[in-house]
């Protein structure tokens, strides 16, 4: 049984949208109740240790082995670890993995299962960085490929690929990201600079002290819902085996989605004994 989840973005390229991804898979882990721990490897922007309380910033030394080493040793002490790490650290991240036998290990007590994530774009050197992940590590971790089409809007050497056929056998799965409308982003962006601290998703919507504009709060709200819907249908990628197995107990459907009709036909409704 799967009792520790850990999720971890390889990314050589920034500005993908992983640390927003991370802000709010936090949000919807907290809705959820879940315990979770979490750690920004991005000591440049540290932007998922300003904004969420409880994630612990860690500072990469002269040995970052080391750092990373005592760092997955950790993962025992919550069901769900969430790692934010900055690009270019995809080979020091699977040094240290292999360093202390975190793989084999797994596959011998198969109560840990690291998940990674990957941001596929139209760049060879993105590319050629999976591939060479997926070479490297196999069936020994899950895979969660992650669409972010506001900042990718194709994927052209992706779709289609080998690599993908490769990740599909290896029983990868994909994750869209809905893109939040640029008024509401901007709405936040404001709020923050007025507020001087950072300001999540979830907090915006629940924080009274937040002063979102009604409008705006209404569409990140049907933002959150969408993307949270989402999360639970990756919940087997994204959880410890009990908390997924809660998610399919609990799951239910968006609001709205009720009583919808199967299909739509023109002029359904019309009183046609009047036409005639």
């Amino acid at each position: 049984m799967i009792q520790h989840r850990v999720t971890i973005p390889i990314q050589s390229k920034g500005n993908v949208g992983k640390s927003t991804d991370a802000i709010a898979r936090l949000g919807w882990m907290s809705s959820r109740g879940f315990a979770w721990q979490a750690f920004d490897l991005d000591s440049d922007n540290r932007t998922l240790s300003k904004a969420v309380p409880g994630v612990r910033m860690v500072e990469l030394s002269e040995e970052p082995e080391t750092d990373l080493i005592r760092l997955f040793r950790s993962v025992g002490a919550a069901p769900l670890t969430l790692i934010d790490p900055r690009a270019h650290l995809s080979r020091l991240l699977l040094r240290s993995l292999e360093a202390i036998r975190f793989f084999q290990y797994g596959d011998r007590e198969p109560d840990t299962r690291v998940t990674i994530l990957f941001f596929p774009m139209d760049d060879l050197a993105v590319m050629d960085e999976i591939a060479e992940v997926v070479e490297r590590v196999g069936s020994q971790v899950d895979y969660l490929v992650v669409r972010n089409r506001a900042r990718i809007p194709r994927i052209r050497m992706y779709e289609g690929s080998e690599l993908e056929k490769e990740l599909l056998s290896l029983g990868a799965s994909t994750l869209d990201l809905p893109p939040l409308l640029t008024d509401t982003k901007e709405a936040l962006a404001a709020l923050e600079i007025g507020l001087q601290r950072a300001v999540t998703p979830v907090q915006a919507v629940v924080d009274p002290a937040v002063k979102l504009d009604l409008i705006h709060r209404v569409i990140l709200e049907d933002w959150l819902r969408l993307l949270f819907s989402r999360y639970e249908g990756a919940a087997d990628f994204l959880l410890a085996e009990e908390e997924a197995e809660q998610i399919k107990r609990t799951a239910v459907p968006l609001p709205g989605s009720e009583g919808r009709r199967a299909e739509w036909r023109r002029g359904g409704k019309v009183n046609l004994q009047n036409l005639l």
